[in-house]
């Protein structure tokens, strides 16, 4: 018979199942003797031949309807076998054959069919056994397509059969594979999987994951995975506790480990399934009592170390020190308390601020207090009691400020409308009882994202809602985003710290106002405050140059200086780089040092400094050579983590020897004169055989050093001033080494989960013989760099180790050691005073003021920078046509978190380009005035403190309602932007803060999309963000992948979107730069270096005059009409477009985010990828 003749008997045989069932005459004996005729002939056909893709697709729905017209005769179980031998002969075939039916059943859940009849045939023990095997195989085969597979499976109580059946056929080949595999579609979900566990499901699963039988490896395999899912949590691995599965598992990797050669080989896989298991199971506390009980701790370091220098052991070590680490006791860090040990007293009426900074370090105290004040309450009148926590912890003069912040949390200093209301900041109580206010959240027509009432939207579109006076745009997938346990890559490196620490700066950042300020200032106020930095607007020329020779110095110092300065000219230019076409004067060694100290006196610090750091009086720079970056040996992260856990196994073989102690060494410490007399000290040794440690200098970063072993030191980092957290800068010297010994050094309590030191990022290193033999050189240096989770901690409170190893040049050296190149308040000062003496006088226009003091009394320094309009200057054969009073304002700041010191070398690198004599530069004088606060946070520079200032908090999360007295450099310069935006006609052409990011590679550019507030689409606003950091492409180093332009409301506190929110100023970015290096383009594989951060702050400059070019042009040239604003017509397909990244952005890591921000930007720009 030809094949188009079976294919039409095929066909005739649906024809007339179709026809039966269309009857609806199924009780009908002829009707049922005419479909089990036609089901015979189809099983036959199918048994004989594999059906096609064509006749299952044509076909799938008669099979589908024909199983579930079986539903009320379920009891003709000869006839539903066969109908499951067509389901069943069509799932064996190819995916491609199988598809369409698969789709009819999950579409018709036939699954809840299935599971029925299950329920129905299960105590039938004779055909309802074979017919419970072939739903377990159709279920098997179709079960990961429902979603909702497990929750029927609880529902219809099918979960005991299918145990029952695993009973009886725990050794077969073909029938236990099947029921393994549905029960690890059930076991997946944790409330199913408690089930399977009620049910004794886990015995018999143990029973075939614990074997040895090698003929039965598959099935053990297959069990592991499903005891894995059955132990996910906490409570289902508690509950597996109670059998001697940890014991079991133990004895079953240690036998297999004892079989050698290719065996050994191939159960490699086996014992990393058991050892998940395991490692679920220990999460639990029985389960670590269990394993320590088992002796399991030390059995297991000691597999791990045997298999260590197997290739194909990688992951079995990796897991073993996994479940080493979770049975590890936590060890408390060597000091007495993790609070800073410097404390510095904040103005009066904000002590409270460091009480509660006090109390999160140790939260028992706070246990205590409220127990406390409920034994006391009874006793307090009711109308006297306090019920707030904050009103408890703040003096009385506080109390009044904090009522006033909180009733004006919601307003923002702007002058015009906003088609979009704005968000309040506060803790999640004043969210909640916003939420209380507003009624239930419903979704859009539109795109189904869930919104409150939007001023500007057209009412129509949304739901009818009642008017609270509080309209908040609310999406669900962007809130909240920090409190996530994910260790993601971050938008910006403001979110990339740990997710508790973010999530303490969300909940407590709003600070009260003083009493007597007002969080909107009126233009009167700002005139009175800031027309005095602003000149240049009225003043002729001859004012100006007179008012360019005054100095921010005290007249002592300026003295000082004067005669340093009076006879020494700029003989010859230094070239800054072998990639500069321009030149600069770079003070001689001596002339800087001397400037340097004398500067040095004048700042001001939290606690006294004893020295001046060698490589920052005599202005080290980075090697002269490229430096690539290390590669990573996984191998020597392993067997770091293993010699740390042997200090715990062999706590007798490591000194724990303390010395060096900051808070001993504050305390002690005498007012002396500072100097370095580094060079003298190299020439000297020391009676102790150990090495000398030292972090009392500006920007040190040193708390404790213990020796463990005459080679090896655990370091200990402060933390931020009055804070316990932030640990990552770190700035020490050390001294008193030996030549050929290699030293290894354990920073043991950083607090993000991941840094760049695991992919080819090293430390920088300063010698002070090698700048005696005039290599005066930050290097980057240490061999086996590995960052890794260690086992010291409270609680949730985890922290990491940072190791690496150094073999020092020379004997009795005095070497330091740095997290990156360091860039002092003092260094800025002297470049400060090196561009006032070097910088071309007649056609520039450099002015140093200062802007506000520091809560330390520091000046913030305020640099603008212009030329002189001279109408007679030809310059490209055109003549200057900008006068000084219409050019536009470019605002630059940087260093708002101390420890990202690459943003002072690319903001250093800026300015010495805008005072050189390269026509673009001169081109940019001629058409902006720049206004630069180059270091907006003095305080935590000086102090070496990594994100906060001397009040505890992140100063880039305090520009929406900034207090005056503890945050005057946030305060002073978002009043600048307000006098330029309420008191001048000028307009601001870009803002940008530059900062440094810890997480990622090379550098680029967080923008302000309208489209992608999390508040909802900004009506009205432009689009026009990305074409600045699109001016990049090209540049070296630059990534437009890593871009984002998302507005989270993490971040609604931070410079870029308080500007562009309350100033509109479209162009405002943050700009972030590597601390590591880059992995694309002409510096691919290199470490970053000072020469090429300042590289990056040329280039930004001569990008910036190619935005100038853009102003000139009309919008439509650079963007089409219909995309330039976010509008009622298109923003819904606009969300609907980068909504998709949106999710991927919230739930992925970094590279994710990444593709996520690449894919956004081509939505504007087609001809960009």
């Amino acid at each position: 018979m030809s094949t188009l003749k079976r294919l039409n008997m095929v066909d005739s045989w649906f024809t007339r199942i179709s026809q039966a069932l269309a009857r609806d005459k199924i009780s009908t004996a002829d009707n049922k003797d005419e479909l089990r005729y036609a089901v015979r002939k189809i099983n036959q056909f199918f048994y004989a031949e594999k059906p096609s893709a064509d006749v299952v697709d044509k076909h799938a729905d008669v099979i589908v309807d024909l199983l579930l017209s079986t539903s009320n005769g379920s009891d003709d179980f000869e006839f539903i076998a066969q109908i499951f031998n067509i389901i069943r002969e069509i799932l064996d075939c190819d995916k491609k054959t199988s598809r369409p039916l698969v789709k009819s059943l999950i579409r018709n859940d036939v699954c809840s069919f299935l599971l029925n009849t299950l329920r129905v045939v299960a105590e039938d023990r004779g055909l309802g056994q074979d017919i419970s095997l072939q739903i377990h195989q159709i279920l098997a085969a179709i079960g990961h397509h429902d979603k909702r597979l497990a929750l029927k499976a609880r529902l219809f109580k099918t979960i005991g059969s299918t145990i029952s059946l695993l009973r009886i056929y725990s050794y077969n080949a073909k029938v236990c594979p099947v029921l393994l595999t549905l029960l690890k579609i059930y076991a997946k979900n944790a409330i199913t999987a408690a089930a399977i566990c009620r049910a004794a499901g886990l015995q018999p699963l143990l029973r075939l994951a614990l074997t040895l039988d090698r003929r039965h490896a598959k099935l053990q395999r297959l069990s592991i995975t499903v005891v894995r899912h059955l132990t996910q949590t906490k409570k289902l691995a508690a509950r597996a506790t109670t059998t001697t599965i940890v014991r079991d598992i133990l004895a079953v990797v240690f036998l297999m480990d004892k079989s050698q050669g290719q065996n050994r080989v191939r159960t490699v896989k086996i014992k990393e399934g058991l050892l998940k298991v395991l490692l679920n199971i220990v999460k639990s506390k029985a389960g670590r009592v269990q394993f320590l009980e088992a002796n399991g701790f030390y059995l297991l370091y000691e597999l791990a170390l045997n298999v260590l220098p197997s290739d194909y052991s990688c992951t079995f070590v990796d897991l073993s020190c996994q479940v080493l680490l979770h049975c590890c006791p936590k060890q408390q860090l060597p000091i007495d308390s993790i609070f800073s040990p410097v404390r510095f007293n904040l103005p009066q009426g904000y002590d409270y601020i460091v009480s509660n900074e006090l109390l999160s370090a140790d939260p028992q105290i706070a246990k205590d207090l409220d127990e406390l004040r409920e034994k006391c309450k009874s006793a307090i009148p009711t109308n006297e009691r306090v019920s707030t926590a904050d009103q408890r912890l703040r003096p009385k003069s506080s109390i009044g400020s904090a009522i006033t912040r909180s009733s004006s949390a919601t307003k923002c200093v702007t002058t015009a409308s906003s088609v979009r209301p704005k968000s309040s900041k506060g803790t999640k109580l004043e969210k909640k009882k916003t939420e209380q206010k507003t009624v239930t959240k419903k979704k859009s027509v539109t795109n189904g994202t869930k919104y409150r009432q939007v001023p500007g939207l057209n009412s129509n579109n949304l739901d009818d809602q009642e008017d609270t006076g509080i309209r908040l745009v609310e999406d669900e997938e962007l809130d909240d985003e920090d409190s996530s346990k994910s260790d993601d890559n971050d938008e910006e490196e403001d979110d990339e710290e740990d997710e508790i620490s973010n999530k303490e700066n969300v909940l407590d950042s709003s600070v009260p106002l003083p009493n007597d300020e007002q969080q909107t200032r009126d233009s009167v106020d700002l005139s009175r405050a800031y027309e005095q930095f602003f000149d240049e607007m009225v003043d002729p020329v001859y004012l100006l140059r007179s008012k360019m020779a005054q100095s921010i110095l005290d007249p002592s110092t300026e003295s000082l200086l004067s005669r340093l300065f009076r006879n020494i000219l700029p003989s010859s230019l230094t070239l800054l780089s072998t990639q500069s076409a321009f030149s600069y004067w770079r003070m001689p060694l001596n002339l800087y040092f001397q400037t340097y100290s004398i500067l040095a006196k004048s700042t001001k610090s939290a606690y006294r400094f004893t020295k001046l750091a060698y490589p920052d009086a005599f202005n080290a720079v980075s090697y002269a050579r490229f430096e690539p970056m290390q590669k990573f040996d996984e191998r020597n992260n392993r067997s770091t983590l293993l010699g740390d856990i042997r200090r715990i196994i062999y706590p007798t073989s490591i000194f724990n020897h303390t010395v060096y102690d900051f808070d001993t060494a504050v305390e002690h410490s005498v007012v002396t004169a500072l100097d370095n007399d580094d060079e003298q000290r190299c020439q000297m040794r020391s009676s102790l055989d150990h090495l000398h440690f030292d972090s009392q200098f500006e920007c040190g970063n040193l708390r404790k050093a213990v020796q463990i072993t005459e080679e090896e030191y655990d370091l200990i980092l402060r933390p931020d001033i009055n804070t316990f957290r932030y640990h990552q800068w770190f700035y020490f010297e050390v001294s008193n080494m030996r030549h050929g010994i290699t030293y290894r050094f354990n920073i043991i309590n950083f607090e993000k989960a991941n840094s760049q030191f695991n992919s080819g990022m090293q430390p920088v290193m300063f010698s002070v013989c090698d700048a005696v033999n005039g290599k005066p050189y930050w290097r980057r240096i240490g061999e086996k760099v590995s960052y890794y989770k260690n086992t010291y901690g409270k609680k949730k409170k985890v922290y990491y180790t940072l190791t690496f190893n150094i073999r020092f040049t020379y004997d009795n050296d005095v070497c330091y050691i740095a997290y990156h190149y360091p860039y002092t308040y003092t260094t800025l000062m002297t470049d400060i005073v090196n561009w006032s003496n070097t910088y071309d006088r007649s056609s520039i226009y450099f002015r140093q003021q200062v802007l506000c003091k520091t809560l330390s009394e520091n000046d913030c320094p305020l640099l603008t920078i212009t030329s002189f309009y001279n109408q007679n200057d030809v310059y490209h054969s055109e003549k200057q046509t900008i006068p000084m009073h219409e050019r536009t304002y470019v605002m630059l700041t940087a260093r708002v978190h101390p420890g990202e010191s690459n943003a002072s070398w690319i903001m250093k690198g800026i300015i010495d380009y805008l005072l050189s004599d390269e026509p673009t530069a001169r081109l940019l004088r001629d058409r902006y005035i720049f206004k630069i606060v180059p270091m907006l946070n003095p305080d935590g520079v000086i102090n070496g403190c990594q994100r906060c200032s001397l009040a505890t908090k992140d100063l880039n999360r305090q520009w929406s309602a900034p207090n005056s007295v503890l945050f005057p450099t946030i305060y002073h310069t978002k009043g600048l932007l307000a006098y330029l935006s309420m008191c001048s006609s000028r307009p601001i052409t870009l803002f940008c803060d530059f900062h440094g990011h810890s997480r990622q590679k090379n550098f680029f550019f967080y923008g302000n999309d309208p489209r992608l507030h999390f508040l909802g689409p900004a009506i009205g606003r432009s689009t026009i963000t990305k074409i600045f950091p699109k001016l990049f492409t090209g540049v070296p180093g630059f990534a437009l992948q890593s871009c984002l332009f998302t507005m989270r409301k993490q971040k609604e506190g931070c410079a870029r979107m308080v500007v562009w929110e309350e100033f509109k100023i479209d162009f405002a970015y943050t700009m972030e730069a590597t601390y590591n290096g880059f992995d694309a383009g002409l510096y691919k594989g290199l470490q970053i270096q000072i020469s090429t951060l300042q590289m990056i702050g040329h280039d930004f400059c001569q990008v910036l005059t190619r935005l100038g070019e853009h102003e000139y042009k009309t919008p439509e040239t650079i963007i089409p009409m219909e995309d330039l604003f976010v509008t009622n017509e298109n923003h819904s397909q606009e969300k609907r477009a980068t909504n998709g990244d949106e999710k991927r952005r919230s739930s992925s890591a970094v590279s994710s985010s990444s593709s996520s921000s690449s894919s956004l930007l081509s939505l504007t720009d087609g001809d960009v990828h």
